[in-house]
């Protein structure tokens, strides 16, 4: 049998797929080698071709060798169904390849995105997902083939891909957030020591005049016992100003470095969670100082679990933060935070609440959406209740339901487990 001229494709597709890496997902991704025959050549030379080659997945019809302009494909499935079939081979053997080959290939630029590809197989050529398609440079010349396999696997690859650069981006933001609560803690608890140390420097400095007064009148020899007595009195009273104010410092200290070091690495550990929510809200009193609202909490204390303080930290501060933010404009309200059993002997609620004025019910569906806030023309992020909802679910293993009515005011349920697991 006399072959038509043909060629195995004379440029290095290797390379040439390695240098368009940096395109990301493109057609060059999708680079195959196959050879090509003219119009002139017959559907029994093209038939043996295949049965010479059984990993031959297809071949390109040239109306133009010189320009490598395509005219069609003959993928070898549908090709050789058709060639095989009861007398076909006495039927098709000497007819031009076209008869049999797809007359109507789709031709796809090197250049074309994965998106754009995958649009024009489904909106032009379904059948290419399994016949194949034509990859054709800037001039239309024939470049190599395309298979919807790997249309198929690419498309998972840059889905996982894309999956991961979305759980990136979402760890970011949460240590985003987490950052941006933490330096709100740090100057809220700075401008609250500042409350008790200035205390305590005055009673020093008045106690320091006292006691220069004490001197000199027991150097110049006129020191009375009524000087005496009033000199102790005040020595009693500065101290007790001093140990006072010096002692809620440190203990707002040590209550911003638990909750700090909790926020920064979240490692699980045991601890009484009323007695930890408490510190937590106590970080944020400076915050409450500013607006017109305030808390009211029942913390039962006893409460043992062993669970990641750090994210519910984040949640309480989110929670308040957000009612404070959205709940009582110009009005003054009651936040609630209430700690207890939950449906299950091994789960807990931590109920957070508000007298406001309600989330619209469009709204509602949508708070945990990221980006989705009502208030970005006010600094907005539309993160907080999403960062809330991925804490609880994803780090406390837990749920968290809301209830809200318009003009009534809105109520967060989280419930949760005890303990986590030790890993």
């Amino acid at each position: 049998m006399t072959f038509p001229e043909w060629s195995e494709q004379p440029m290095d597709l290797e390379a040439m797929v390695k240098a368009s890496d940096h395109m990301g997902f493109s057609a060059r991704r999708l680079l195959q080698e196959a050879p090509w025959v003219g119009t002139e050549a017959t559907c029994g030379q093209v038939a043996q071709m295949f049965q010479d080659d059984p990993t031959l997945p297809a071949i390109v019809v040239l109306a133009d060798k010189g320009a490598r302009i395509p005219a069609g494909l003959a993928d070898r499935n549908t090709f050789l169904l058709h060639f095989a079939q009861r007398y076909g081979r006495d039927l098709y053997t000497k007819r031009p390849v076209l008869h049999l080959g797809d007359r109507k290939p789709l031709l796809v630029s090197l250049e074309a995105d994965l998106a754009e590809i995958s649009d024009r197989i489904s909106r032009e050529k379904p059948d290419a997902l399994h016949r194949g398609f034509i990859l054709v440079d800037e001039k239309g010349a024939y470049a190599g083939i395309g298979l919807g396999i790997d249309v198929m696997r690419l498309t998972a690859e840059r889905t996982a891909q894309t999956l991961e650069q979305l759980r990136s981006t979402q760890r970011e933001l949460i240590q985003s957030e987490k950052m941006a609560a933490l330096g709100g803690l740090v100057a809220g608890v700075a401008h609250e020591i500042n409350t008790p140390l200035g205390v305590a420097v005055t009673a020093v400095t008045a106690f320091a005049q006292e006691t220069q007064k004490f001197r000199e009148a027991y150097q110049s020899g006129k020191l009375r016992r009524n000087d005496l007595e009033e000199y102790v009195q005040s020595a009693g009273e500065a101290l007790g100003f001093v140990q006072g104010n010096i002692t809620r410092a440190a203990d707002l200290v040590q209550a911003f470095k638990q909750v700090a070091v909790d926020q920064t690495s979240d490692l699980p550990r045991q601890f009484d969670l009323g007695e930890y929510v408490g510190e937590v809200l106590r970080s944020l009193v400076p915050r409450l100082r500013r607006s017109p609202h305030w808390l009211d909490t029942y913390l039962p204390a006893g409460v043992q679990v062993y669970s990641a303080p750090g994210a519910i930290a984040q949640i309480i501060t989110n929670l308040v933060m957000n009612a404070l933010t959205h709940a009582f404009g110009s009005q003054q309200g009651v936040i609630a935070i209430r700690l207890s059993d939950g449906p299950h002997p091994d789960l807990l609620q931590l109920i957070i609440s508000d007298d406001g004025c309600g989330i619209p019910a469009d709204d509602l569906p949508h708070i945990f959406d990221p980006f989705f806030t009502t208030k970005r023309d006010q600094g907005g992020t539309g993160l907080g209740l999403h960062v809330v909802y991925n804490l609880v679910t994803q780090r406390l293993r837990g749920r968290i339901d809301v209830e809200s009515t318009p003009g009534k005011g809105t109520r967060f349920q989280v419930t949760f487990p005890r303990q986590l697991p030790r890993e």
